[in-house]
């Protein structure tokens, strides 16, 4: 990472304007998080890495699911953290893929991904990841899969907490509960917290956020991702199109009060046209908040 030793970087997720950003303004971010989908799209996207360092981002290796990736995705991954030379390979606490059958009425093309297409290829990928059931089986499958992957790439594999939007049937603990466990499997397994999902969940639940974030092993916080959220039909939703709410940063800054991440991610990717002076505006509020909380040091 660029930062010093002990200080913690604050980059951007790749998004369309991201190379022209870093171009013109060298030094207003630290490095760029890209997706492996994203260079399985468009190989020419690790051209960034001539100007910021990068960060990989993952969401295809399916970690709960209980189908193993195709050998072809996994060496594709290892490409890509090889060309990035990445630190670490963040991964949502999902799956992507399970062993359903096709039936033969099922014909929307999303039910037919082939190699060309981005996310992994298997016998069925629900096209989104997904939280998965919390249960002791899952929790065993998770960290098995973990192991294998941080032997196969020998580097962290970061797990992300997801938005939780239901509840998984023949769940037996909640998520910040399942990571807990997951976490005292190993001393080694790190997170990436993406507090916008904490949000998301917390409100969909009906709990306290605040309560909830102290609820997760913040010690092995390596990675923050910060993004908006969205209220529709009585119901919050992810949107990367959107600024952090409030409630983002605040919970932000009372992480920081208990660990410092390595990294701090601003998530505005999903629009081309996101507000320049709203991004620059939070990257500095980023900072203006790590030097509160540590600058004294």
């Amino acid at each position: 990472m660029p930062a010093q030793a002990g200080a913690t970087a604050v980059g951007i997720a790749h998004c369309a304007f991201a190379e022209r950003l870093v171009i013109e303004q060298p030094g207003i971010v630290d490095y760029v998080e890209i997706p492996f989908e994203q260079l399985v799209h468009n190989p020419r996207s690790a051209e960034l890495a001539a100007h910021v360092p990068l960060i990989l981002h993952c969401a295809s290796l399916s970690m709960a699911g209980n189908v193993s990736p195709d050998r072809r995705l996994v060496e594709s991954v290892h490409h890509w953290m090889r060309e990035t030379k990445t630190p670490w390979i963040g991964e949502h606490l999902s799956y992507v893929r399970a062993d359903g059958t096709w039936k033969e009425i099922a014909e929307h093309s999303a039910l037919f991904m082939g190699e060309a297409d981005q996310g992994p290829a298997g016998p069925f990928n629900v096209g989104y990841t997904v939280s998965p059931q919390y249960s002791h089986p899952v929790l065993d499958r998770v960290h098995e899969a973990w192991t294998s992957f941080e032997r196969e790439f020998g580097i962290p594999i970061l797990l992300e907490n997801g938005p939780i939007y239901f509840n998984m049937p023949g769940s037996t603990m909640s998520q910040s509960t399942f990571v807990t466990r997951l976490c005292e499997k190993s001393s080694k397994i790190g997170l990436l917290l993406d507090i916008a999902h904490l949000v998301i969940t917390a409100e969909n639940s009906g709990c306290d956020p605040y309560s909830l974030l102290d609820e997760f092993p913040l010690e092995r916080v390596v990675e923050v991702h910060l993004s908006g959220t969205r209220r529709e039909a009585d119901f919050c939703w992810d949107d990367h199109s959107d600024r952090a709410p409030k409630i983002v940063f605040l919970l932000l800054e009372r992480l920081l009060r208990r660990c410092r991440p390595r990294a701090i991610t601003l998530e505005y990717n999903w629009d081309a046209a996101f507000p320049r002076d709203i991004l620059f505006q939070d990257l500095q509020q980023v900072r203006d908040i790590l030097a509160g909380c540590f600058d004294a040091s």
